[in-house]
C-alpha cells in the first residue's frame, strides 16, 4: 500500500473534517464537553512532547509560529461550535511533521488539556477518544 505524504492532501482532509464537524455540530444534541483532571494532566505531558515547540510553553508563545491555543484566538476559532471540528483538525493535521500519527487516546488527552487551559471545567468523565461521541459534544458554554 502506498502512503501519501503531501501537505495539500492533509489540508484537504482537514477541511473535510472541519466541514463534517460543522455538520455534526448542527445536528449535535449539545452534550457538554467533559474530561477529567487526570486526563488533562496526561494531555499536558503529551503537549510538552508533541506541541510545545510550535505553540510554546504557555500555548501562545511558540518558537515556530504556531497559532495560540488559548484565549481569544482559541475561543473565536473553536469555542462556538462542536468538538468534532477541533478534534478532526487536530487529529488530521497535527503534529505537522507527522500528522495523524498519535493514538486516538493521546489526541483526546491533548483536547482535554486544551479545554482545561481555556477555562472548561474538569468533571468526572473522561473525554472519549471515539469521534462519534465527540461529535455529539459542544464547546459552547
Amino acid at each position: 500500500m502506498r502512503t501519501i505524504n503531501h501537505p495539500g492532501v492533509f489540508r484537504l482532509l482537514a477541511a473535510l473534517a472541519i466541514s463534517a464537524g460543522a455538520l455534526a455540530s448542527a445536528s449535535a444534541q449539545d452534550v457538554p464537553v467533559t474530561f477529567t483532571a487526570d486526563q488533562a494532566e496526561r494531555g499536558q505531558a503529551a503537549y510538552r512532547a508533541n506541541c510545545q515547540d510550535c505553540h510554546g510553553t504557555t500555548l501562545d508563545n511558540g518558537e515556530f509560529g504556531g497559532p495560540p491555543l488559548k484565549g481569544g484566538y482559541f475561543r473565536g476559532r473553536w469555542g462556538v461550535g462542536g468538538l468534532a471540528a477541533l478534534s478532526g483538525y487536530l487529529s488530521l493535521t497535527m503534529p505537522p511533521d507527522r500528522p495523524g500519527q498519535l493514538s486516538p487516546q493521546v489526541y483526546a488527552d491533548l483536547l482535554a488539556f486544551l479545554l482545561s487551559s481555556n477555562g472548561y471545567p474538569a468533571g468526572d468523565k473522561e473525554l472519549p477518544a471515539d469521534p462519534d461521541a465527540q461529535g455529539r459534544m459542544t464547546l459552547k458554554r
